[in-house]
Parts: C-alpha cells; structure tokens; sequence
C-alpha cells in the first residue's frame, strides 16, 4: 500500500540494552532516555549525545522532569536520581525498594512512585523521611494525580487504588486480572480510563465506581491517549490499537501485526503515533487509518515522546533510539 507521507530518519544511537524505559523531554527539547544498560541518556533534540550516566541498576522506570525543569528517575539499584536537564548529577536518594514507575511530583514537598516492596511511597523532599501505603500486590503502574489532588494506581492484586491527599486509602476498584503498567487517565469530565490484564478497558468515576468497559481479546499493557473530541486511543495484546469514546464505545481501530504494548502518543496536529512488536512505528490519523510507518530491527516496548517540533523519540529493542520526523 502507498501512503501519502513518509518518514525521515533524522538520528538514531546504538545502546547495549533493550529499551523498556520510555523518554522524556524537558522545557528545552532535551531528551532524556533510561536503558537496561543501566545508562541514563540525555540527547540535543536533533539526536546528538550530551551525556550520560551510568547507575547499578536497570533503568526500567521512565524518567520524570519536575516543575523546576530538572530530571528525576528511579533505577532498580534502589536509588533515585536527580539531575540538571543536561545530565548534572544533583543529588541521590535512597528511599527503599526497587522503583517500578515514573517519580510523580504530588507537591513542592513530597514525590511519589510505586515500588515493589513498599506500595506507593511517598518521600518527603525537605526531612528525607518516607511514608508508605502497602498496596495488595505490587505497585508497579506509574501513579496518576487527579485534578482534586488525590492518586490513583494500579496493582498485581487485580485492584485499582485511589488514595487521598493524607495518603490515605479512600476507594479501590475490583478487576479480573492485574492492573501492571497501564496508567489511569482522567478525561475532563473527571472519569477515569484505564487498561487490565483481563482484557478490558474500564471507564470509572472519580469515586472509583464503574460506568462501563470495552473488551478486547488480549491483554492491555498500553496506558490511554485522549485527543480530540475526547476519543480514547489505547492498544492490546491482540494487536490492535483502538479509538474508543469517552461512553467506552468503539469507533475506529487498527490493526498490526503483533501485540501493541506501547502507548500512543500525539503529533501537533493530532496524528496518533503507537508503536507494535511487530517493530514498526505507526503514524495514524484520528479516525484510526494510516498515514506511514517506520519499520526498526526490533519490538517496541517503549512508548514514543514527541519534541516541540513533532520529531518523535522512539526506542526499539534492535538497543536503538531513533530520532524520527514525518514528513508530507
């Protein structure tokens, strides 16, 4: 089939590891990449290595960039680490078990993040003192912080947890199967969106009560997208990538040859980008059709991140990082 637009390979970077971490981009365009290598990357924008910074641990936890423009990332070494934006080591921390997720500023003094001992663990910024909730199961999806100021995760024990500003426990919602990467977004409506392992992509009310569901046939890895017209673009282990409404209703999905674990993302003029271990890189129009792909030696895992200037960042498990840009 010939597509309307292509792709241009603008860079790519050879690691030593597969890519499961997903990168981030700071305020200045700065892409900042964590490999099972246990090297931390950080890139220029056109794909050209500033630095990087090698811990002692697999870096599977997606860094985070803070308010203050620096970058905060957990590795399975146990420690937290704090950077400049150009890979400056400022500080490390070492609150206590491996760290499975993103690092989420809740407020100027506390972060949190999942572990897989501790629950959801809430470190306080100014007195070096943690605070835990013991979830049932491990914790291990990155934490979502909801407009009313209260976090939402996920867990192993087939449970969806809200807790409140006191990190308290004030709602939990039963699933069939493991609740293990696909992180809770909330819609502007306050309800909330999710993928399971049981196959289902639940809609939830902001008290954790359900309003409805899609099921797939395969398991859900991949977290939400919500563009346009609050369209839900979430992929499945039945390789399929699906537009849902914000009722859980199907309108449009593509299909591609593998399991799709990664999670979309969005291009300035609201092209939907997903990645399938069936290697390629999917650039989709809002109605689910295909506008071009890039194919890359290895699965994907990794979710893409999109510069201000829609160049795609993408790592492939061929140990690449792939600076990609779609073109007319």
């Amino acid at each position: 089939m010939a597509f309307a637009q292509s792709v241009q390979l603008i860079n790519k970077y050879k690691t030593k590891s597969n890519l499961y971490s997903s990168p981030i981009v700071t305020q200045n365009d700065i892409v900042v990449f964590g490999g099972h290598d246990k090297n931390i990357y950080f890139f220029n924008p056109d794909g050209t290595l500033i630095t990087k910074y090698k811990t002692k641990g697999w870096i599977h936890a997606s860094p985070e960039v803070l308010q203050d423009n620096t970058v905060i990332v957990g590795s399975y070494d146990k420690y937290i680490y704090h950077f400049t934006e150009d890979g400056k080591l400022i500080e490390k921390i070492k609150p206590g078990g491996r760290i499975f997720s993103k690092i989420l500023e809740v407020s100027d003094e506390y972060l949190a993040f999942s572990s897989n001992k501790l629950g959801v663990v809430f470190y306080n910024r100014k007195t070096g003192r943690i605070h835990s909730y013991q979830t049932k199961g491990i914790a291990h999806t990155d934490l979502t912080k909801l407009k009313n100021g209260n976090i939402i995760t996920g867990t192993t024990k087939k449970r969806i947890c809200i807790l409140d500003t006191n990190r308290q426990k004030i709602a939990e919602f039963h699933t069939n199967g493991w609740n293990l990467h696909s992180r809770p977004t909330e819609l502007e409506t306050g309800n909330i969106v999710f993928g399971s392992y049981d196959k289902n992509v639940y809609f939830l009310n902001e008290k954790a009560e359900f309003i409805a569901k899609y099921e797939t046939n395969g398991r859900i890895h991949s977290s939400p997208l919500v563009i346009a017209d609050t369209i839900i673009v979430i992929g499945s282990f039945d390789k399929n990538v699906y537009f849902l409404n914000k009722n859980g209703q199907l309108k449009y999905k593509f299909v591609t040859k593998n399991k799709v674990i990664s999670s979309p993302v969005a291009l300035s003029d609201g092209t939907v980008v997903v990645c399938s271990y069936d290697n390629y890189v999917y650039f989709l129009s809002p109605d689910g059709t295909e506008k071009a792909k890039f194919k890359t030696n290895g699965n994907i895992f990794s979710t893409p991140v999109v510069l201000k200037d829609d160049t795609v960042v993408v790592g492939s498990n061929d140990n690449y990082i792939y600076f990609l840009k779609l073109l007319e």
